[in-house]
């Protein structure tokens, strides 16, 4: 009975893990683990910059191609995404975005002569704030240190935004006959509403649907870079203060108003300068872009994941 007693002992000395994890299975009894793994939901914040393009009554998408270098501008933006799980996404944007069109970009004689004759511009700073959902196409992993090293995603959802036309004056002459640039109407804290140019007192805020596509890179286990394409239709046909309408409508019809409704008459093209003397003339109707305005985008993001709490096990019930 003595060496009985002496070898459980001994055993029991001897395998001490073992004891300390049978104690903690009879711990967990009644406890079922799930045969597919959690995915644990985080939140990533990235800032990026890019380029930015307008289709519209001043650049119509058939004359696109033939003036997109010069109606190129920028954009800025910071976003916020929720990973939900491994293929859904939502991504809550701001987005600072210049757009602009000219009619003296395109060629005095040719398919656009009647564009550059009707001599208008513009430029339009829009404020977006945007709720997207992301659908990731590979899907990730239940854990954000494991994601993949492309991340392909779509997504589509609504935005709101505000915006103000802008537009140069006339420009000025100088003591030599040279031609002067004259200030945005922004600078005077005015815009193109202001004019009503079409006797239409528009709204400047308003909602555009965004859709794009995109990926991620990843880099490190918390940074990725990544590139996005967006494109936005506005529901509206006033970003750039023109409509299909401008042709039809009488200058100066509304008193103290309406002062940049026809701009074909200046020689000098007020943002970019170009000679008009002698002032070209058409019998032809311009080109114009039919429905609501677009716009779309180009950016490269640096994205940082922040890392969830620490899971931890069970401790074992004593």
């Amino acid at each position: 009975m003595f060496r009985i007693i002496v070898m459980v002992l001994l055993l029991v000395g001897l395998n001490p893990v073992d004891s300390n994890a049978q104690m903690w299975f009879l711990g967990q009894k009644g406890r079922k683990k799930s045969p597919f793994p959690v995915f644990k939901k985080h939140t990533s914040v990235s800032f990026g910059a890019g380029s930015s393009h307008y289709i519209g009554d001043l650049v119509p998408v058939a004359g696109l191609f033939s003036v997109a270098a010069q109606t190129t501008r920028w954009n800025v933006g910071v976003n916020f995404t929720r990973h939900l799980s491994p293929n859904f996404s939502a991504n809550l944007g701001l987005n600072y975005i210049r757009i602009a069109g000219d009619d003296s970009y395109f060629s005095p004689v040719g398919d656009w002569d009647a564009n550059f004759l009707r001599n208008l511009h513009f430029r339009n700073d829009i404020k977006e704030l945007s709720l997207v959902g992301m659908y990731e196409i590979g899907g990730n992993p239940e854990n954000n240190l494991k994601r993949n090293a492309v991340s392909p995603y779509v997504y589509l959802g609504v935005t709101g935004f505000l915006h103000s036309p802008d537009a140069r004056k006339q420009a000025g002459v100088d003591v030599s006959g040279n031609p002067v640039q004259s200030p945005w109407l922004s600078e005077s804290n005015a815009s193109l509403l202001d004019y009503k140019n079409e006797g239409v007192d528009y709204s400047l805020m308003g909602i555009s649907i965004p859709f794009g596509v995109g990926f991620r890179y990843k880099i490190t286990s918390s940074m990725d870079v990544g590139f996005d394409f967006g494109y936005r239709i506005a529901l509206t046909d006033y970003l750039d203060d023109v409509t299909d309408i401008r042709s039809s409508v009488v200058p100066l019809s509304i008193a103290g108003s309406m002062l940049y409704t026809d701009r074909s008459g200046e020689p000098f093209a007020a943002n970019t300068l170009v000679n008009r003397i002698p002032v070209p003339s058409t019998v032809s109707a311009p080109k114009i872009s039919t429905g609501p305005d677009q716009y779309f985008t180009t950016q490269i993001r640096l994205i940082y994941h922040l890392r969830n709490k620490i899971d931890c096990p069970p401790l074992p019930i004593q």
